[in-house]
């Protein structure tokens, strides 16, 4: 049984989708797991793969979805991504991360869309 975090976990991550599918990007994979981590979504925009962080938020009060992507996740994205990039033997394929926040300040859901957010260094 899904705990109400992990519901609005999942919300966010539909949300983050239809957002994307609508801006062109192919969905890949979701939620995809390996030994060193999890990558919320996997997408191809154009030939560029994408590898995606949604972070949804109820309300502000931790504050904004964005703000939590820090230094530490980014590294563990990065170490995730190389993995897929191994497993799937893509190495060549210019690839970038994106990251999605979904906030409800309303009845709507506000999305906010950071394409390229950070590099890898």
């Amino acid at each position: 049984m899904q705990n109400q975090k992990q519901v609005l976990g999942r919300e966010g991550e539909r949300i983050a989708e239809r957002y994307l599918a609508k801006k062109g990007y192919r969905m890949v994979e979701r939620n995809y797991r390996c030994p060193v981590g999890e990558l919320d979504l996997i997408a191809l925009d154009r030939r560029v793969i994408v590898f995606v962080e949604v972070k949804t938020r109820q309300d502000r009060s931790f504050g904004a979805p964005l703000e939590s992507v820090d230094p530490r996740k980014q590294r563990k994205m990065i170490k995730t991504a190389l993995f897929f990039l191994s497993e799937h033997k893509l190495h060549q394929r210019e690839a970038r991360f994106d990251v999605v926040g979904i906030s409800f300040a309303g009845r709507e859901p506000v999305v906010e869309h950071i394409q390229n957010a950070f590099e890898v260094s």
